[in-house]
């Protein structure tokens, strides 16, 4: 991993982001930094993969840095767009001359509104400092570099709450738009067993479950866990049976959760589980490892594990002429609420550290095709409108961030533009949501 990937042109910004790359390593930081000849053949991927794997992207910019942008394989182009794309906390570093002039291709037209650092000669070292306070994943204390968690990176799972009366109703519209999408997995579980043992991890208010699993004949014992305590009191109040269906408040992420779930089986009576659901939260996860490692022991030896999670690197939108849609998913990428959006690539390979065995993709992306007007209408809801309200929240948590401020605002202008083609119906457009299966052995 790299603290930052340095951005450069050769002519007129080597040597600036060669001096940025010194200095950057002598206060102990890893930057990535590469002579722009190497850039041919297979190390074109070297390069996208250093982005990936920094969290904060520099951008070095001389006078006249952007005017070969328009030219698609410019490879600035690429670095810049690629960066956006992933979410990275860019920076771009103005150099003596710099201005923002001329039109940028739709897929950098948001470079502008990113904080930036002038760097003056004259006043080199207050530059460079307020670089390293714009930094995500350091702080400067008394000089010193610090490591710092990230807010933009997996987060914990605290991120629902029965008093949020719009997502839980968002929650609501999601699970039934899901139900075509999800249900032949759940079918599959209920043809294999003759009796169902579920554990349900992230369960809300229990509809979800409830209406996939947890109302058959064939349901014995249903465990549920659950983060947020009012949830829990609905769910219990609204479906709870005593010794067949419970739900519990626990923090999936506590170091003592497989010691508590343990104590819950215990309590219970219940040996092992043959069916194990966990949707949407490992992308709320900091380390969803640890919890499929957990989840993988309290499994039956013919038990099967159903995840469903999503990532918007399988988004497509179609037609997007100005890249709205695009700047969506990029916003995405750093909404605080909303997860870590590329979790869903991570999921088998995930799987398969934690020891589980046959992995099956089920499905992958919900598309627009064959949807009525009210489904399309459900679709744009779920996905889009959490959006809008997490960016006015964030807005006013960091009231100086001019990258929010203007997201937030243009994103409020656009909204009703964007519902609009969105319910078009020839526009097209597939969401990342991925089911995946697995077994234990």
């Amino acid at each position: 991993m790299y603290d930052v990937f340095i951005s450069y042109r050769r002519d007129g910004g080597f040597a600036t982001a060669r001096l940025l790359y010194e200095h950057l390593k002598s206060v102990g930081l890893n930057p990535f930094f590469d002579l722009e000849e190497l850039r041919s053949g297979q190390f074109n991927a070297k390069l996208y993969s250093a982005i990936d794997e920094s969290t904060n992207f520099v951008l070095v910019l001389p006078p006249k840095a952007l005017d070969r942008c328009s030219n698609e394989n410019d490879w600035l182009r690429l670095e810049i767009e690629h960066a956006i794309t992933r979410g990275k906390n860019i920076i771009p570093i103005m150099l003596d001359g710099f201005e923002w002039t001329g039109s940028l291709p739709a897929a950098m037209s948001s470079l502008p509104t990113y904080n930036a650092v002038r760097l003056s000669r004259e006043y080199f070292d207050a530059s460079i400092h307020k670089l390293l306070t714009m930094l995500k994943g350091v702080s400067v204390e008394n000089g010193k570099i610090l490591r710092k968690e990230l807010r933009d990176e997996r987060k914990s799972n605290t991120y629902y709450s029965a008093e949020d009366k719009k997502e839980t109703r968002r929650l609501k519209v999601q699970q039934n738009l899901m139900k075509e999408f999800d249900t032949p997995a759940y079918n599959k579980a209920k043809i294999a067993y003759d009796s169902l043992r579920i554990l349900d991890i992230g369960s809300n208010n229990g509809d979800f479950i409830m209406d996939r699993l947890g109302s058959d004949d064939k349901t014995r014992i249903l465990i549920g866990i659950e983060y947020d305590e009012e949830s829990v009191k609905i769910a219990n109040d609204k479906y709870g049976v005593s010794g067949k269906i419970e739900f519990f408040s626990r923090n999936v992420e506590d170091e003592d959760f497989k010691e508590s779930l343990t104590d819950i089986m215990e309590q219970t009576e219940t040996g092992s589980f043959n069916v194990i659901n966990v949707s949407m939260v490992l992308l709320h996860l900091k380390s969803p490892y640890k919890l499929l490692k957990t989840l993988r022991s309290v499994l039956s030896d013919d038990g099967l594990l159903i995840i469903k999670d999503i990532d918007d690197g399988f988004n497509i939108a179609y037609p997007d002429e100005n890249g709205d849609f695009s700047r969506v998913t990029e916003i995405c990428a750093y909404d605080e609420a909303g997860g870590f959006r590329k979790s869903g690539r991570q999921i088998y390979t995930l799987l398969s550290r934690a020891g589980f065995s046959s992995v099956n993709l089920e499905k992958l992306g919900m598309t627009t095709v064959g949807m009525d007007f009210d489904r399309r209408s459900a679709l744009f809801d779920t996905y889009f409108s959490f959006v809008l309200e997490d960016l006015k929240l964030m807005r006013n948590r960091y009231p100086n961030d001019k990258k929010i401020k203007s997201d937030y605002e243009w994103y409020r202008d656009v909204y009703e533009e964007l519902e609009e083609k969105f319910l078009d119906k020839n526009f097209f457009f597939s969401l990342g949501f991925m089911l995946l299966t697995a077994r234990k052995n």
